[in-house]
């Protein structure tokens, strides 16, 4: 290093430091409000609130409803708040259950909840004005705006050098999926020692381990090092920055890129659980990598942002132009755009993002062109299989059919080919489960006593109604059955068949 950026280097890492801001004062007293709402818009409140069910039915079956209250108590998640967007603006919003298990705290619409990875959306969106605003660029070298710490350049970089692009899709080929998350007392690192890999940091160095571009390869350290990137550039604490860049425009009063978050140091909010409903081990983690995962949020503010994203599109906003919202909004590599998975084309282009962290499991989900959305958080290790059905609840009663259940019509196959499906299979050498004929379809139970019944919808294509997990069989060139693909949202998972390995 140069004598000329000893002193550089020193005051970025000052200003690395200098990244636990503290609530903001409007966070102060905000708490239960008391709304008035069309007769309309609570009948479908209600509506909402009763019409939870499974992600796949069977044609002609009759179709099996859950009310919210029956799946936050089997699921055992304490809180749960739910914003809902239709014709361009928010509809309701409304908080259910309690803010911490053993207290009468309320959950309602200003409580704050952690968003884990939908703080991703949110920084992509931030990130994006600074391009608007001429200080960044989507297609240079990321390191061309880098000053305190730069991607070690290797044979992947020089094929092809990462750009603020590839940080917002998750195709810079990085290492670093998830930057790590402290629990109370722990040191947390400075972005710099995590970027570098040093201690406290509980994750390796970054580095380009792929050639970018060549990939969908999901990696919380792109928006660490857009979050430095901005940081040396601007010279200002990144809380400062987003809360100028997208905070303060769109109206998003309740939130802020606040880590370590102290309890009890603001008003109304949700303490993380674990999966049997208890509290979480220093109420939530702290999450060092801010722009990844460190947004506190609420459902109503996440609606403003899907809003304005919204508004992006139609060229109304003062925060990106019509072209940026439009490069947000495509698909750059897999089903990913920048900041957002994306689904559907033309009038059905749906964008959004999942947030799961230690404790909270929320999801944002907005229609680009049809002005509706929802935003669902919940502070229970198991909300991530209770938002899910609210979210297809909300997609029956306001008629998202991204978000309704799929329907299929099963296939009667002859018993000889389902007794080929039977027997034992080992998952990763770790669990297994046996696979038997039930009817005219198929019945796993694992080793943990979980059931999954199985119906095909082809010869060789199988679906859990209750998760829509899909299941298809692997064979040999002598068509024996060998083992078993488990695809769980589009993640596969091989399994052997016991005596076949």
């Amino acid at each position: 290093m140069s004598a000329g950026t000893a002193p550089l280097r020193a005051t970025m890492m000052v200003l690395a430091l200098v990244y636990c801001h503290g609530p903001h004062n409007l966070l102060r007293a905000q708490t239960t409000q008391t709304v008035s709402y069309s007769q309309d818009v609570l009948n479908r409140i209600a509506e909402v609130e009763r019409r939870l069910t499974s992600p796949v039915l069977i044609e002609g079956a009759e179709q099996v409803f859950h009310s919210l209250a029956e799946q936050m108590e089997f699921y055992k998640v304490p809180g749960v708040s739910i914003a809902v967007i239709n014709e361009g603006k928010i509809e309701w919003a409304k908080g259910y259950g309690v803010r911490e298990v053993g207290t009468d705290s309320p959950v309602d619409a200003n409580t704050l909840f952690q968003a884990a990875s939908i703080s991703k959306s949110v920084s992509a969106l931030g990130a994006l004005h600074w391009v608007h605003e001429g200080a960044l660029a989507l297609d240079r070298n990321i390191n061309d705006f880098l000053a305190s710490w730069k991607i070690p350049e290797n044979e992947f970089t020089v094929a092809r050098p990462v750009t603020l692009r590839h940080l917002l899709s998750h195709q810079a080929g990085l290492s670093g999926q998830l930057m790590g998350a402290y629990l109370k007392g722990e040191q947390v690192p400075t972005f710099l020692q995590m970027l570098e890999g040093a201690p406290p940091a509980k994750t390796e160095p970054v580095r380009v381990v792929s050639k970018p571009q060549t990939e969908f390869r999901y990696a919380g350290a792109g928006y660490l090092i857009t979050l430095q990137a901005m940081l040396d550039l601007l010279g200002r604490p990144y809380p400062d920055l987003m809360k100028e860049a997208v905070l303060g425009p769109v109206g998003m009063e309740r939130s802020g890129y606040f880590q370590p978050l102290e309890y009890g140091s603001v008003e109304n909010v949700a303490t993380g659980h674990d999966g049997m409903g208890s509290v979480f081990d220093g109420y939530w983690e702290t999450m060092a990598n801010l722009a990844g995962g460190g947004l506190w949020t609420t459902p109503s503010d996440l609606c403003l942002f899907a809003i304005e994203v919204q508004r992006a599109l139609r060229g109304e906003s003062s925060i990106i132009s019509r072209e940026l919202a439009e490069a947000m909004l495509t698909v750059q590599i897999g089903s990913y755009g920048l900041g957002f998975f994306l689904r559907g084309e033309d009038e059905n282009l749906a964008f959004g993002h999942g947030g799961d962290n230690g404790g909270y499991h929320n999801y944002l989900f907005a229609y680009a062109k049809r002005g509706q959305g929802v935003a669902v958080m919940t502070n229970g290790g198991r909300g991530s299989y209770l938002y899910p059905e609210i979210l297809r609840s909300v997609g029956i009663v306001y008629d998202m059919a991204a978000l309704k259940p799929s329907v299929i019509v099963p296939v009667r196959l002859p018993l000889e080919i389902l007794r080929k499906y039977a027997g034992r299979y080992v998952f990763g050498d770790v669990r297994s489960a046996e696979i038997t004929i039930e009817d005219a379809h198929l019945r796993m139970e694992g080793d943990d006593g979980r059931i999954f019944v199985w119906y095909p919808d082809a010869e060789n294509h199988f679906i859990d109604t209750v998760t829509g997990w899909e299941l298809e069989f692997i064979f040999d060139q002598d068509n024996e059955v060998t083992g078993a693909l488990l695809r769980i949202n589009g993640t596969a998972m091989r399994a052997e068949k016991s005596g076949n390995q």
